[in-house]
């Protein structure tokens, strides 16, 4: 998921620093509102030794990406070769009850584990209650770019949550262990933000539009 493209959003806070190491920090450009949900412009910079972790983690990370792209059209073509098989053999109600089992099964191992996927670890939580912590929403980046040499790493993510969190007050996870970032949670006090949110502006109007 990714904001609006023919929206321009309303910045609602920027300048954060979500957590510092001896030689690496992540932070918060910018947070951006749409009617929608919120975009988390986040930046990493590593230097010496935790720049050349940092870019072993992204290489590893992307092989990852592609090994478990491959692994899931595996996955997709067996089960579509079964459904037909047991098409033939028992009908199309037990076809596709098995197809959907099989699916789910597909879902499930297509979820990345902690230690997979985007070096850069960025999660929302909401609290089930007055005290309890409920959900906990971990974020893939929708851009992201980087550039790297022997003793400098940079890191440019977007990040994407929707809906706009509840009474304006978001809570993030964020870690990179392995370059020295902890996980560390921060909360981010958001005034009025339906209501600017709602001032995001169309980049088209009436007659204008293509």
């Amino acid at each position: 998921m990714e904001p609006d493209e023919e929206l321009l959003g309303v910045v609602v806070h920027s300048g954060l620093i979500l957590v510092r190491g001896s030689g690496a920090v992540a932070a918060l450009r910018r947070i951006t509102a749409f009617p929608d949900g919120l975009s988390l412009d986040a930046t990493v910079v590593a230097l010496d030794i935790h720049a050349e972790a940092a870019g072993r983690r992204e290489r590893e990370a992307t092989v990852q990406r592609l090994e478990d792209a491959v692994a899931r059209q595996e996955l997709e073509a067996t089960a579509r070769q079964e459904h037909w098989d047991l098409l033939e053999k028992e009908g199309k109600a037990a076809a596709e009850r098995a197809h959907q089992r099989r699916r789910a099964m597909i879902e499930r191992r297509s979820l990345p584990r902690y230690d997979e996927g985007h070096a850069l670890r960025m999660a929302v939580l909401t609290r089930g209650g007055d005290t309890d912590w409920g959900e906990t929403k971990w974020l893939d980046p929708y851009q992201s770019t980087s550039s790297s040499s022997e003793d400098r790493y940079r890191l440019e993510a977007s990040f994407w949550t929707s809906p706009l969190p509840a009474a304006g007050l978001l809570t993030l996870a964020c870690a990179w262990p392995e370059i020295g970032l902890p996980e560390t949670m921060t909360d981010v006090v958001l005034p009025d933000l339906a209501a600017r949110a709602a001032e995001a502006k169309p980049l088209w109007a009436g007659p204008t539009a293509p």
